[in-house]
C-alpha cells in the first residue's frame, strides 16, 4: 500500500472526530464551517497568499463550501439519520461521474462502493422518514463532494500545502455569507476548544489528506475511504457519550471496513 492510501486512511480516521467536536460546540454551523477553513488556510499558506491564485481555485472552493453548507441545511430540515445516510451516497455519485470523465471504474470498485453504501444504510437502520427538502439537500450535498473529488483528481503540479491553503481560503469566502445570516452562536471555552479540534484534526489532517492524495488516488477510492468517518464516530461515542453501538451499527461498520479492504487489496 503506497503512502497516499496510508495518508487517506489517517485522514479518514480524523474525519470521525468531526461529529464529536461539533456535538460539544455551541457555535453556529456556518461559523464553524467558515472558521475551520479560513484558519486552516492561513496556517497552510505559510504567509504565501495570492488573491489571484485563491480566486483561481473557485471551483473546488465553491464545491467544498456547498457541500458543508448543504449538509448543515439538510440537518435542519430532515432527521440527522436521513441526512447522514443520504450524504453517504457520495461514493455512488463518484463512481458514476468517474465514468463520464473517462476515469476507468473496475468491477472491484463497483462492489466496494455498493458494499460501503449498504454498510452505511445498515448502520442507520431503521431509517426515519424525513422532510423532502432536507433529504434533497443532503443528496445534492453528496453530489457536490463527489464533484469536488473528481475535479481534484486532475492533479496539480503546485505545492500540495499551498494548493490546499488556496482551496480552503476560497471555500471560506463562499461560506462567509451564511455566517452573516446565522451569526456566530454561543462563544465559550468548550466551543472554542472544539473549534480548535475541528481545525487540527478533520480539517488540517482529514481534508488536507484528500487534496494531497488527489491525482495519485482515484476519486472513487477517496470517497469510499472517507466513509471511515461514521465508523470512527460510532467508536468514539462509546467512551465519550456512553452510546453503545447496536448490532446493525456493528454490522454496517464491518461492511464499510471490508469495502475499504477490497479497495486496498494487493495495492
Amino acid at each position: 500500500m503506497n503512502r497516499y492510501y496510508t495518508i487517506l486512511i489517517l485522514g479518514g480516521i480524523t474525519f470521525g472526530t468531526a461529529a464529536i467536536f461539533i456535538r460539544f460546540s455551541s457555535l453556529s454551523p456556518s461559523f464553524i464551517a467558515f472558521s475551520r477553513f479560513f484558519v486552516a488556510g492561513l496556517i497552510l499558506s505559510r504567509g504565501r497568499l495570492s488573491l489571484k491564485e485563491i480566486a483561481g481555485k473557485w471551483r473546488p472552493g465553491l464545491l467544498l463550501a456547498a457541500h458543508m453548507i448543504l449538509f448543515i441545511l439538510s440537518v435542519y430540515r430532515t432527521t440527522i439519520i436521513d441526512s447522514t445516510v443520504l450524504v453517504s451516497t457520495s461514493p455512488l455519485f463518484s463512481l458514476a461521474l468517474a465514468h463520464f470523465v473517462g476515469i476507468r471504474t473496475t468491477k472491484k470498485e463497483l462492489i466496494a462502493g455498493l458494499l460501503a453504501f449498504l454498510g452505511i444504510v445498515i448502520m442507520n437502520y431503521p431509517l426515519q422518514a424525513g422532510l423532502l427538502l432536507g433529504n434533497f439537500l443532503a443528496i445534492i450535498s453528496a453530489l457536490t463532494i463527489a464533484l469536488y473529488t473528481i475535479i481534484l483528481a486532475k492533479g496539480s503540479t503546485e505545492d500540495p500545502m499551498i494548493l490546499t491553503s488556496q482551496i480552503y481560503l476560497a471555500s471560506s469566502i463562499f461560506s462567509f455569507p451564511l455566517v452573516l445570516l446565522q451569526g456566530i452562536g454561543n462563544v465559550n471555552m468548550t466551543s472554542l476548544l472544539s473549534l480548535l479540534g475541528l481545525i487540527a484534526l478533520p480539517t488540517l489532517i482529514g481534508h488536507t489528506s484528500v487534496i494531497y492524495s488527489s491525482g495519485h488516488v482515484k476519486p472513487q477510492h477517496i470517497e469510499i475511504i472517507g466513509l471511515l468517518e461514521p465508523v470512527v464516530a460510532s467508536v468514539l461515542a462509546v467512551p465519550l457519550f456512553g452510546q453503545i453501538p447496536t448490532s446493525t451499527e456493528v454490522l454496517g461498520s464491518a461492511m464499510v471496513i471490508v469495502s475499504i479492504i477490497v479497495i486496498l487489496w494487493r495495492r
